[in-house]
């Protein structure tokens, strides 16, 4: 009970540290809006935290990806988006829980505001491919090198697979649509979509390993020689992992 207990805690004071920040940014003091925009998100992530704690406890982790649960988080974010492409979605606005939240689709063509600062407006979805791909290269390797090195628990396993979810959906998005259709507006900050709730879960999850794993304490007294030992450790995995990788493509059986 005391895991669950102290992980749908994270999880819950995790999401009012960050709205707290976004509310002083903007301003919002209106009570009737901020108890409903900090609590009832809270309460839902700690529900999810709850439940994955239950069941990391009852499902053994196993080795490599589960392409199985991808593919399905993948279909059914861009089923949603399949779905309100075909309605006059320019115009819907539907109220989930007023005054927060609301269905209310955006097309976001540019993906980041680097390429705006950049100029590079035109081609943004195309240098969106190029970046997240490569910074899905990066975890991948984190993953496997800390999975090797340390463990494949419940919630760094999680981790990954929420963030390839979203990374999938995202390079769908830039490929076939030109950006991204967010559709859930919390009002007056942003709109995201499923793959953006994906991503914001993987962040809880691999705070929660953090946690789960004693990983932040380490990291604290960790000397800046050890430091050096590993950045160079991870670097020799990353040159290997990927030089088995071409070596297995390129080698014609005979």
């Amino acid at each position: 009970m005391k895991p669950v207990l102290r992980n749908a805690g994270l999880f819950f004071m995790a999401w009012i540290a960050v709205m707290v920040i976004f509310s002083i940014a903007n301003r919002v003091t209106d009570f009737d809006y901020l108890w409903k925009f900090f609590l009832l998100p809270a309460i839902f992530l700690s529900l999810i935290a709850g439940i994955a704690t239950w069941m990391g406890h009852l499902f053994k982790v196993r080795r490599g990806l589960n392409w199985f649960f991808l593919l399905a988080a993948v279909a059914l974010d861009q089923g949603i988006k399949a779905y309100l492409f075909s309605l006059n979605w320019e115009s819907l606005s539907i109220p989930l829980i007023e005054p927060v939240f609301y269905i209310e689709p955006s097309h976001n063509t540019l993906g980041s505001y680097l390429w705006v600062l950049l100029g590079l407006k035109k081609s943004s979805h195309i240098l969106n491919i190029i970046l997240f791909s490569l910074i899905g290269l990066i975890f991948l390797e984190i993953w496997r090198f800390y999975v090797i090195r340390k463990r494949n628990s419940f919630w760094i396993n999680g981790f990954v697979h929420l963030f390839l979810a979203g990374l999938f959906a995202n390079l769908i998005d830039n490929a076939f649509r030109g950006g991204s259709l967010d559709y859930v507006t919390i009002k007056p900050f942003y709109t995201f979509d499923l793959k953006d709730f994906y991503i914001t879960l993987c962040e809880l999850f691999l705070l929660t390993e953090l946690v789960d794993n004693r990983l932040l304490k380490r990291l604290f007294k960790m000397s800046g020689e050890e430091s050096k030992r590993l950045n160079r450790d991870f670097l020799s995995f990353v040159k290997s992992d990927l030089r088995r990788f071409f070596r297995r493509n390129n080698t014609n059986p005979s």
